[in-house]
């Protein structure tokens, strides 16, 4: 029976602003990083990345 590679990292939680409706994701840069690419949260509170698997959350708003 094939068994499913688990994931063991976690991945990084990036917060923002409750304003913001793009954000832009390199991977963090340098030689592990990855393309830059732009997400829009189109009306969700949260976004991920493709690539890295970061999560960019907006903060609610007080």
């Amino acid at each position: 029976m094939k068994q499913k590679p688990q994931k063991t990292e976690f991945a990084e939680i990036i917060n923002v602003a409750p304003d913001v409706d793009q954000v832009v994701c390199d991977g963090g840069g340098g030689p592990l990083g990855h393309p830059q690419v732009w997400y829009n949260f189109d009306g969700r509170d949260h976004a991920s990345c493709h690539y890295c698997g970061r999560k960019f959350v907006k903060n609610k708003a007080e």
